[in-house]
């Protein structure tokens, strides 16, 4: 029903003075009822201040909220294809994540980037791949990669995983741009509400819209 009222509302909100009522705040007493009863009803109760209308906030800030649902959905889209893209290796006998603490790190990225392009194995150049303090768990990064088996058509599927987390990531990146120049008139209340512990920007937007 949420849908239905929106069109109207946004095409008489700046004429008029709308009151978005709960229904059953303004039902009708059972007995019988039609269409013209019900309106005489409601238009008698609001004639007498009776009718309690719900919060709708301004145009601006449903705007933003319509950005920070999506952003919401894009970061959890991202978590579901990270999970996807770390299954995937699991299922081809690659434990790598039991080892390194960020899949998506870049020594982590660089392997199972070599694992999918490759149509061989060499431990020697996975050593090579690996960044600093992951040097000294170069023994444990092969041990999780022995018995490594993949099928051309799960590589393909693993870069069509990683593709898209690459879009998702980057869609994201637009989004707080966009966000960014948005949230511009509320800047000071988001500023506030980031002193709160554990509340970054992103937390700051979702908080203004609530």
């Amino acid at each position: 029903m949420l849908s239905l009222r929106v069109p109207v509302f946004n095409l008489i909100e700046d004429s008029i003075n709308v009151t978005v009522a709960n229904p059953k705040w303004v039902k009708a007493i059972k007995g019988n009822k039609d269409d013209t009863k019900d309106s005489k009803w409601i238009g008698d109760l609001f004639r007498l201040g009776l009718v309690p209308g719900s919060f709708i906030p301004q145009k601006s800030i449903r705007i933003l909220r319509e950005y920070t649902r999506y952003r919401y959905k894009l970061v959890s889209c991202k978590s579901s294809e990270k999970n996807r893209f770390q299954n995937a290796f699991t299922v081809c006998n690659v434990a790598l994540d039991a080892v390194v603490s960020d899949m998506f790190g870049k020594s982590s990225s660089s392997i199972t980037d070599y694992l999918v392009n490759s149509d061989s194995f060499d431990p020697q150049h996975c050593v090579s791949l690996l960044q600093k303090s992951l040097k000294k768990k170069a023994d444990a990064v092969i041990e999780s990669i022995d018995g490594y088996q993949m099928m051309p058509e799960q590589k393909y599927r693993v870069r069509m995983i990683r593709n898209h987390l690459k879009f998702i990531e980057k869609s994201i990146h637009e989004l707080d741009d966009m966000l960014n120049v948005l949230a511009l008139p509320y800047e000071s209340a988001i500023q506030l509400l980031c002193t709160i512990p554990g509340v970054d920007r992103s937390s700051g937007w979702n908080g203004l819209v609530i």
